[in-house]
């Protein structure tokens, strides 16, 4: 999985911002409920993983410190800014069979059904 915020810079380019880590090897995530300035520390808590990050921001309401790719500005960004991209199905092996399906008959279903 991916957590990113893209955006266009002046020039062009494509920068992207991907969840810095602090020293303790945690994601920084601000509460805009607590209080309006997310940026003071007490407003802002620590997740672990990954996978609790990107559910913090599924659920919304939070912003995430984030570094950009190009320039390296650390900013707070808005979990409506940002782009959860899901890992693709890990193959399961080759199965040369797998898109022919007029090789299948409803003779064939039948015989292996109990299978």
């Amino acid at each position: 999985m991916k957590i990113v915020r893209r955006r266009t810079l002046p020039d062009g380019r494509i920068e992207e911002y991907l969840p810095m880590i602090n020293k303790h090897g945690q994601y920084t995530l601000a509460d805009r409920v607590v209080d309006p300035q997310h940026n003071k520390a007490v407003n802002q808590f620590f997740v672990d993983s990954l996978d609790a990050l990107a559910a913090r921001v599924r659920n919304g309401g939070v912003s995430v410190r984030m570094k950009g790719s190009l320039t390296g500005q650390p900013n707070l960004i808005s979990a409506a800014e940002i782009e959860i991209i899901e890992d693709a199905a890990p193959s399961t092996g080759d199965d040369p069979f797998a898109t022919f399906s007029e090789w299948a008959s409803e003779a064939d279903e039948l015989a292996y059904k109990d299978l």
